[in-house]
């Protein structure tokens, strides 16, 4: 008897052994009578096919051109009729010529397609076209010149004095004289250290009057005062509910201070602590400049705008200036819907330094944020990042590791990992040869989690991804769909992605300034003049 299988094929487990194999042909060859018609002693060759299980290493008999199912493998032998009984010895014949080289066999049937590769890594995004450069802003118009100053208008003369009466009683004072005018202005000079030049005092406390009133109609200023080495203009209060300094106005601006920048020009770099207005607080707490909004309707309270008349500065900028002051140069607080600070334009932000948030953070547009110069080109070009967007709190851990030779190996999280987060997800992927590898055991309490492989000695890249279940995560949970409230109900965060007009875009109310009208904090403002 003789038998042939087709060439191995390769798989994770062997097929039957040798021993096992002739054992299931020689049970087939007894239970196998000899084909119909043979003579008798004469061996009639048949061939037979089978098909042998990878799992179960069991063979089902089969035809010559049937196909086996995926999972096993194709074998054939042949078979021959039961053996006779020997004959005697005969004599040595003569040596035949050599006979003629037999047939070619048959090819052996394909061998089982072999398992797909892993998939290979997406490769990395290309590089961001850079950002168009910002359209220059509209110059606004100059601020025009200070009128000359007007002419006061001449003072009336004083009235004669009347007669002193007799002596005795006091005689009746004498009429007063009629009022006329002058042509020249009024000029006050005083040279000493001490007196003042005009003095205006009102000693009724309940005295609603203004103890100088100047009424000017024309376009220069009202009152005029100009200094080398004092101050100009210095008002002092000592009551809290009254102001050193009130300008009003229903049309124009309040109050203006202009520094023309003369020294600053002249001196380069020495105009710091040199402003047109200057807020000093001197005491604990307060505020050295304060602006606030009264109207319902809402406004701005306090405005530094950059770029009027050509200008190349800054708008607002807050600095700390003392190395040993911990308080923040500039704080935005809301205590309504609104933001705390709200920008615009272009970069609406731009830190140079360290950011903290103690809160949500919430970003509308592309996450495109996360800059750092290439290295290939640092001066040429930057590379851009985004982090990736899912809509639950999670974590995510990477790395590698290399199965000992029982195809196991443990992978030790963070010791915070399991404090931090759960219900873990996990992805495994053998480097540099086939072979399963699965989790044999899940992250336990002490934040490790044991990998197993198909062939020992196997190198695995790991990723496992954790749902955060910390106080704050737990507190702070985000909701992925909200339903807008009903001010911002048929507007949209941004309105050019739905081709509606720029105006039906989500605004921020601004709330009504504590306080009633004609108060600052509570604090009553004197009346108008």
């Amino acid at each position: 008897m003789t038998h042939s299988h087709s060439r191995p094929v390769r798989g994770r487990h062997s097929f039957l052994s040798t021993a096992a194999l002739l054992a299931i042909v020689v049970a087939l060859l007894v239970a196998r009578p000899a084909p119909a018609g043979a003579a008798a002693g004469v061996a009639t060759p048949e061939r037979l096919y089978a098909c042998v299980t990878r799992a179960y290493k069991t063979i089902n008999l089969t035809t010559k051109k049937a196909r086996c199912p995926r999972g096993q493998a194709k074998i054939s032998w042949n078979v021959y009729g039961p053996k006779g009984p020997s004959g005697s010895d005969g004599a040595a014949g003569t040596t035949g010529p050599a006979g003629a080289p037999g047939p070619t066999g048959e090819a052996g049937p394909t061998g089982a397609k072999g398992e797909t590769g892993a998939k290979g890594e997406t490769g990395a995004k290309g590089d961001t076209g850079p950002t168009g450069a910002k359209g220059d802003t509209g110059a606004v118009g100059p601020i025009g010149p200070v009128g000359p100053a007007g002419v006061a208008g001449p003072a009336g003369p004083i009235g004669p004095i009347g007669p002193i009466g007799p002596a005795g009683p006091i005689g009746p004072a004498g009429p007063a004289g009629a009022d006329a005018s002058v042509s020249v202005p009024l000029n006050l000079t005083q040279s000493g250290t001490t007196d003042g030049v005009l003095s205006a005092k009102i000693t009724n406390a309940g005295s609603g009057a203004r103890a100088i009133d100047v009424d000017n109609q024309g376009v220069g200023p009202g009152v005029f005062v100009n200094t080398v080495g004092g101050n100009s203009i210095w008002g002092v209060v000592g009551s809290v509910s009254a102001a050193a300094v009130i300008g009003d106005s229903s049309t124009g601006e309040a109050v203006v201070a202009r520094q023309n920048g003369a020294k600053c020009e002249l001196n380069p770099g020495k105009c710091n602590g040199i402003g047109a207005v200057v807020g000093r607080h001197d005491g604990e707490g307060g505020y050295g400049v304060r602006g606030f909004v009264t109207d319902p309707n809402g406004a701005i309270g306090v405005l530094g705008q950059a770029g009027i008349s050509g200008g190349t500065g800054v708008g607002v900028r807050g600095e700390n200036v003392n190395a040993a002051n911990p308080r923040n140069a500039i704080e935005g607080v809301t205590n309504g819907s609104g933001a705390g600070i709200f920008g615009q334009g272009t970069t609406a932000g731009l830190f140079n330094g360290n950011v903290q948030i103690n809160g949500n953070l919430t970003v509308t547009g592309t996450k495109s944020g996360f800059q750092i110069d290439d290295p290939r080109a640092p001066k040429e070009r930057t590379l851009t990042h985004t982090p990736v967007e899912t809509d639950v709190l999670t974590v995510v851990y990477t790395g590698n590791v290399t199965t000992g030779d029982d195809g196991r190996a443990t992978v030790d999280l963070p010791d915070y990992a399991t404090a931090l987060a759960g219900r873990w997800r996990y992805q495994l992927t053998p480097i540099g040869r086939f072979g399963q590898a699965i989790v044999d055991r899940e992250v336990d309490d002490a934040g490790t989690f044991v990998v197993r492989t198909e062939h020992g000695g196997t190198k695995v890249s790991w990723s496992v991804t954790g749902v955060r279940n910390d106080p704050q995560a737990r507190k702070q949970a985000i909701t992925p769909v909200r339903t807008k409230s009903a001010k911002d109900q048929g507007t949209y965060l941004d309105p050019s992605l739905y081709d509606a007009p720029a105006g039906d875009t989500s605004v921020v109310d601004v709330e009504p300034a504590t306080g009633k009208d004609g108060t600052v904090g509570g604090q009553e403002l004197p009346s108008s003049p």
